[in-house]
Protein backbone atom coordinates (compact mmCIF):
# COMPACT_ATOMS: atom_id res chain seq x y z
CA UNK A 1 0.00 0.00 0.00
CA UNK A 2 1.57 3.36 -0.82
CA UNK A 3 -0.20 5.19 2.03
CA UNK A 4 -2.38 4.97 4.98
CA UNK A 5 -5.05 8.18 4.02
CA UNK A 6 -1.56 10.05 4.90
CA UNK A 7 -1.80 8.33 8.26
CA UNK A 8 -5.08 9.73 9.40
CA UNK A 9 -5.80 13.74 10.34
CA UNK A 10 -2.97 14.14 12.51
CA UNK A 11 -0.38 13.05 10.42
CA UNK A 12 -2.21 14.87 7.83
CA UNK A 13 -1.92 18.26 10.07
CA UNK A 14 1.88 17.82 10.67
CA UNK A 15 2.64 17.91 7.08
CA UNK A 16 0.71 21.08 6.03
CA UNK A 17 2.54 23.01 9.09
CA UNK A 18 5.80 21.59 7.66
CA UNK A 19 5.31 24.12 4.33
CA UNK A 20 6.79 26.91 7.12
CA UNK A 21 3.14 28.78 6.66
CA UNK A 22 2.53 30.00 10.66
CA UNK A 23 -1.20 28.83 10.15
CA UNK A 24 -2.97 27.22 13.36
CA UNK A 25 -5.81 24.37 13.22
CA UNK A 26 -9.15 25.09 14.90
CA UNK A 27 -13.15 24.03 13.74
CA UNK A 28 -13.71 26.11 11.12
CA UNK A 29 -16.66 26.51 12.17
CA UNK A 30 -18.79 29.79 10.68
CA UNK A 31 -16.89 29.51 7.82
CA UNK A 32 -18.95 30.17 4.25
CA UNK A 33 -17.81 26.56 3.44
CA UNK A 34 -17.59 23.40 6.38
CA UNK A 35 -15.71 19.79 5.36
CA UNK A 36 -16.71 17.48 6.96
CA UNK A 37 -13.92 14.91 6.23
CA UNK A 38 -11.08 17.67 6.62
CA UNK A 39 -9.46 19.81 9.26
CA UNK A 40 -9.54 23.51 8.67
CA UNK A 41 -6.26 25.87 8.71
CA UNK A 42 -6.62 29.38 9.39
CA UNK A 43 -3.91 31.99 6.85
CA UNK A 44 -4.25 32.02 2.90
CA UNK A 45 -4.50 29.89 0.39
CA UNK A 46 -1.35 27.63 -0.02
CA UNK A 47 -1.75 27.07 -3.82
CA UNK A 48 1.91 28.13 -5.87
CA UNK A 49 3.22 28.65 -9.18
CA UNK A 50 5.05 25.03 -8.89
CA UNK A 51 4.10 22.55 -11.50
CA UNK A 52 3.87 19.61 -8.94
CA UNK A 53 1.57 18.19 -7.19
CA UNK A 54 -1.10 19.40 -8.68
CA UNK A 55 -5.32 18.41 -8.46
CA UNK A 56 -5.77 16.61 -12.01
CA UNK A 57 -9.30 16.35 -12.29
CA UNK A 58 -12.36 17.71 -10.23
CA UNK A 59 -16.16 15.60 -10.39
CA UNK A 60 -18.96 17.46 -8.93
CA UNK A 61 -22.26 16.40 -9.96
CA UNK A 62 -23.74 19.51 -10.20
CA UNK A 63 -21.82 22.69 -10.50
CA UNK A 64 -25.54 24.39 -9.65
CA UNK A 65 -27.18 24.21 -5.84
CA UNK A 66 -28.41 26.86 -3.72
CA UNK A 67 -26.77 28.34 -0.27
CA UNK A 68 -27.30 26.54 2.55
CA UNK A 69 -26.93 22.91 0.75
CA UNK A 70 -24.96 20.29 3.16
CA UNK A 71 -23.60 17.13 2.09
CA UNK A 72 -22.46 18.08 -1.37
CA UNK A 73 -19.84 15.97 -2.38
CA UNK A 74 -16.60 16.84 -4.28
CA UNK A 75 -14.36 14.70 -5.63
CA UNK A 76 -11.03 13.86 -8.14
CA UNK A 77 -7.89 12.70 -8.81
CA UNK A 78 -4.41 14.18 -8.08
CA UNK A 79 -0.62 13.21 -9.30
CA UNK A 80 1.18 10.44 -7.63
CA UNK A 81 3.31 12.57 -5.27
CA UNK A 82 0.13 14.52 -3.64
CA UNK A 83 -0.74 13.67 -0.28
CA UNK A 84 -3.30 16.24 0.64
CA UNK A 85 -6.04 18.44 -0.96
CA UNK A 86 -6.84 22.13 0.14
CA UNK A 87 -9.86 23.47 -0.86
CA UNK A 88 -11.47 27.19 -0.28
CA UNK A 89 -14.10 29.38 -0.96
CA UNK A 90 -12.29 32.21 -3.35
CA UNK A 91 -12.14 35.72 -1.30
CA UNK A 92 -14.68 34.36 1.18
CA UNK A 93 -13.48 33.49 4.83
CA UNK A 94 -10.20 33.10 6.58
CA UNK A 95 -8.69 30.34 5.79
CA UNK A 96 -8.86 26.89 4.17
CA UNK A 97 -9.62 22.99 4.83
CA UNK A 98 -7.09 20.08 3.79
CA UNK A 99 -8.18 16.30 3.00
CA UNK A 100 -6.28 13.55 2.72
CA UNK A 101 -5.59 11.72 -0.72
CA UNK A 102 -6.79 8.08 -1.23
CA UNK A 103 -6.35 5.12 -3.01
CA UNK A 104 -4.92 5.22 -6.42
CA UNK A 105 -7.70 5.57 -9.09
CA UNK A 106 -8.52 1.63 -11.16
CA UNK A 107 -8.62 3.79 -14.05
CA UNK A 108 -5.92 6.30 -14.28
CA UNK A 109 -2.47 5.12 -13.64
CA UNK A 110 -1.03 7.13 -11.70
CA UNK A 111 -3.22 9.50 -9.97
CA UNK A 112 -4.54 8.95 -6.71
CA UNK A 113 -8.35 9.93 -5.27
CA UNK A 114 -9.81 12.28 -3.05
CA UNK A 115 -12.97 13.65 -1.82
CA UNK A 116 -14.65 16.02 -0.06
CA UNK A 117 -17.89 16.44 1.80
CA UNK A 118 -19.05 20.05 1.82
CA UNK A 119 -21.74 22.65 3.71
CA UNK A 120 -21.97 25.44 2.07
CA UNK A 121 -23.21 28.61 4.32
CA UNK A 122 -26.69 29.74 4.27
CA UNK A 123 -25.63 33.07 3.80
CA UNK A 124 -23.48 32.45 0.97
CA UNK A 125 -24.02 35.32 -2.07
CA UNK A 126 -25.81 33.77 -4.79
CA UNK A 127 -23.93 34.13 -8.27
CA UNK A 128 -20.96 32.61 -9.84
CA UNK A 129 -18.33 31.50 -6.93
CA UNK A 130 -14.62 29.77 -7.22
CA UNK A 131 -13.94 26.81 -5.52
CA UNK A 132 -10.32 27.20 -4.86
CA UNK A 133 -8.27 23.72 -4.81
CA UNK A 134 -4.57 22.29 -4.24
CA UNK A 135 -2.46 19.24 -3.84
CA UNK A 136 0.24 19.17 -1.52
CA UNK A 137 3.08 16.40 -1.12
CA UNK A 138 4.64 14.95 1.62
CA UNK A 139 6.81 18.02 2.74
CA UNK A 140 3.61 19.73 2.49
CA UNK A 141 4.37 21.55 -0.61
CA UNK A 142 1.28 22.80 -2.32
CA UNK A 143 1.21 22.99 -6.24
CA UNK A 144 -0.54 25.18 -8.25
CA UNK A 145 -4.24 26.69 -7.75
CA UNK A 146 -7.18 25.50 -9.60
CA UNK A 147 -10.45 26.77 -9.74
CA UNK A 148 -13.40 25.25 -9.80
CA UNK A 149 -16.58 27.31 -11.05
CA UNK A 150 -19.85 27.15 -8.57
CA UNK A 151 -23.31 28.79 -9.35
CA UNK A 152 -24.38 29.65 -6.35
CA UNK A 153 -28.58 29.97 -5.69
CA UNK A 154 -30.15 32.13 -3.11
CA UNK A 155 -30.96 30.24 -0.09
CA UNK A 156 -34.70 31.10 -0.52
CA UNK A 157 -36.83 31.11 -3.54
CA UNK A 158 -37.57 34.51 -4.65
CA UNK A 159 -41.18 35.20 -3.76
CA UNK A 160 -43.68 37.89 -2.05
CA UNK A 161 -44.49 35.71 0.93
CA UNK A 162 -42.29 32.38 1.31
CA UNK A 163 -43.21 30.00 4.23
CA UNK A 164 -39.96 28.59 4.63
CA UNK A 165 -39.55 25.09 6.84
CA UNK A 166 -35.95 23.29 7.55
CA UNK A 167 -34.57 21.37 10.03
CA UNK A 168 -31.33 19.72 10.92
CA UNK A 169 -31.16 16.03 10.01
CA UNK A 170 -31.37 13.59 6.76
CA UNK A 171 -35.29 13.25 8.30
CA UNK A 172 -38.13 13.13 6.01
CA UNK A 173 -40.23 16.08 7.28
CA UNK A 174 -42.69 17.19 5.49
CA UNK A 175 -44.27 21.13 5.69
CA UNK A 176 -48.44 21.06 6.21
CA UNK A 177 -50.67 24.58 5.84
CA UNK A 178 -54.00 24.61 5.84
CA UNK A 179 -55.31 27.61 4.45
CA UNK A 180 -58.29 29.68 4.96
CA UNK A 181 -60.44 27.89 2.82
CA UNK A 182 -59.38 24.92 4.53
CA UNK A 183 -57.41 23.32 1.96
CA UNK A 184 -54.62 21.59 3.58
CA UNK A 185 -50.87 21.87 1.46
CA UNK A 186 -48.68 18.90 1.79
CA UNK A 187 -46.20 17.58 -0.72
CA UNK A 188 -48.92 15.50 -1.86
CA UNK A 189 -50.92 18.61 -2.60
CA UNK A 190 -48.88 21.62 -3.62
CA UNK A 191 -51.07 24.40 -4.19
CA UNK A 192 -52.49 26.00 -1.53
CA UNK A 193 -55.33 26.99 -3.51
CA UNK A 194 -57.96 24.97 -5.32
CA UNK A 195 -57.19 24.54 -9.39
CA UNK A 196 -59.49 26.04 -12.36
CA UNK A 197 -61.29 22.86 -13.12
CA UNK A 198 -62.73 24.26 -16.61
CA UNK A 199 -61.55 26.72 -19.04
CA UNK A 200 -58.47 28.06 -20.57
CA UNK A 201 -57.31 28.30 -16.82
CA UNK A 202 -58.19 24.16 -15.95
CA UNK A 203 -55.32 23.10 -14.12
CA UNK A 204 -53.92 26.15 -13.56
CA UNK A 205 -54.17 27.53 -9.07
CA UNK A 206 -56.42 29.59 -8.28
CA UNK A 207 -55.29 32.98 -7.73
CA UNK A 208 -53.65 33.39 -3.66
CA UNK A 209 -52.52 29.88 -4.53
CA UNK A 210 -48.83 29.16 -2.71
CA UNK A 211 -46.85 26.26 -4.40
CA UNK A 212 -44.75 24.31 -2.52
CA UNK A 213 -41.30 24.31 -4.41
CA UNK A 214 -40.04 20.80 -3.50
CA UNK A 215 -40.52 17.61 -1.10
CA UNK A 216 -37.12 17.75 0.73
CA UNK A 217 -35.74 14.07 1.62
CA UNK A 218 -38.84 12.27 0.38
CA UNK A 219 -37.89 8.50 1.26
CA UNK A 220 -34.78 9.22 3.17
CA UNK A 221 -32.92 10.50 -0.23
CA UNK A 222 -30.89 13.00 0.74
CA UNK A 223 -31.48 16.02 -1.18
CA UNK A 224 -28.67 18.74 0.68
CA UNK A 225 -31.28 20.97 1.11
CA UNK A 226 -33.44 19.73 4.56
CA UNK A 227 -35.78 22.54 3.38
CA UNK A 228 -39.89 23.27 2.03
CA UNK A 229 -40.94 26.24 0.42
CA UNK A 230 -44.32 27.56 0.02
CA UNK A 231 -44.01 30.54 -2.61
CA UNK A 232 -47.02 33.30 -3.43
CA UNK A 233 -45.29 35.33 -5.89
CA UNK A 234 -49.03 37.43 -5.75
CA UNK A 235 -51.22 38.38 -2.95
CA UNK A 236 -51.74 34.79 -0.62
CA UNK A 237 -55.45 33.91 -0.16
CA UNK A 238 -56.62 36.48 2.67
CA UNK A 239 -57.36 34.50 6.04
CA UNK A 240 -55.84 32.27 8.56
CA UNK A 241 -53.04 29.83 7.37
CA UNK A 242 -52.28 27.06 10.29
CA UNK A 243 -48.74 25.45 9.93
CA UNK A 244 -47.91 22.14 10.85
CA UNK A 245 -45.20 19.63 10.75
CA UNK A 246 -45.39 15.80 10.30
CA UNK A 247 -42.24 13.69 10.39
CA UNK A 248 -42.74 11.20 7.56
CA UNK A 249 -39.77 9.40 8.55
CA UNK A 250 -36.93 9.63 11.08
CA UNK A 251 -34.49 7.90 8.17
CA UNK A 252 -32.61 5.95 11.43
CA UNK A 253 -32.22 9.54 12.64
CA UNK A 254 -33.25 9.80 16.54
CA UNK A 255 -34.91 13.26 16.07
CA UNK A 256 -34.85 16.32 13.82
CA UNK A 257 -34.85 20.27 14.92
CA UNK A 258 -36.98 22.31 12.57
CA UNK A 259 -37.37 26.06 12.31
CA UNK A 260 -40.72 27.55 10.69
CA UNK A 261 -39.92 30.81 9.12
CA UNK A 262 -42.60 33.25 7.29
CA UNK A 263 -40.81 35.98 4.80
CA UNK A 264 -42.70 39.02 2.91
CA UNK A 265 -40.36 40.56 0.06
CA UNK A 266 -37.24 39.11 1.98
CA UNK A 267 -37.89 40.36 5.41
CA UNK A 268 -38.57 37.33 8.10
CA UNK A 269 -41.54 38.43 10.09
CA UNK A 270 -42.24 34.84 12.02
CA UNK A 271 -40.38 32.23 13.52
CA UNK A 272 -40.90 29.04 15.42
CA UNK A 273 -38.81 26.05 16.38
CA UNK A 274 -39.10 22.68 17.35
CA UNK A 275 -38.18 19.40 17.49
CA UNK A 276 -39.71 15.97 16.06
CA UNK A 277 -38.09 12.36 17.82
CA UNK A 278 -38.30 9.15 16.20
CA UNK A 279 -41.49 7.82 17.66
CA UNK A 280 -43.26 10.82 16.13
CA UNK A 281 -42.79 9.01 12.17
CA UNK A 282 -45.94 8.12 10.93
CA UNK A 283 -45.37 7.07 7.30
CA UNK A 284 -47.52 8.89 5.82
CA UNK A 285 -50.30 8.20 8.25
CA UNK A 286 -53.22 9.93 9.59
CA UNK A 287 -53.07 13.29 10.71
CA UNK A 288 -50.85 16.07 9.80
CA UNK A 289 -48.31 16.05 12.53
CA UNK A 290 -46.82 18.73 15.20
CA UNK A 291 -48.80 21.73 15.49
CA UNK A 292 -46.34 24.86 15.10
CA UNK A 293 -47.92 28.14 14.66
CA UNK A 294 -50.81 30.50 12.87
CA UNK A 295 -50.56 33.28 10.88
CA UNK A 296 -52.81 36.01 8.96
CA UNK A 297 -52.44 37.47 6.18
CA UNK A 298 -54.37 40.49 4.59
CA UNK A 299 -56.07 41.71 1.46
CA UNK A 300 -52.87 44.17 0.86
CA UNK A 301 -50.79 41.20 0.61
CA UNK A 302 -49.13 41.54 4.42
CA UNK A 303 -48.80 38.43 6.44
CA UNK A 304 -47.92 38.36 10.26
Amino acid sequence: MRRSLVCGMFALAAVVAACGNSVSANSGIGEPILVRNGQFFDGAFPGTADSTPSVSQVMLKNSEFSAGTVGKAVSGLTTSDAQSVALALKGFGRGYWVVPVGAPDLLEVGSFTWSATCDFARDLPAGMQGLLLAAADSRGHFGPALTQTLNILPYLPTGHVVASLSWGSDADLDLHLVGPSGKELDPKHPNSAELYDAGEDAGQPMPGSGLLDRDSNAGCVPDGRRMENVVWDGNPEVGTYVVRVDMFSACSKPAANFTFSLYVDGQRVLEKSGRLLDIDADGGGPGSGLFVTEFNCEGTGTCS
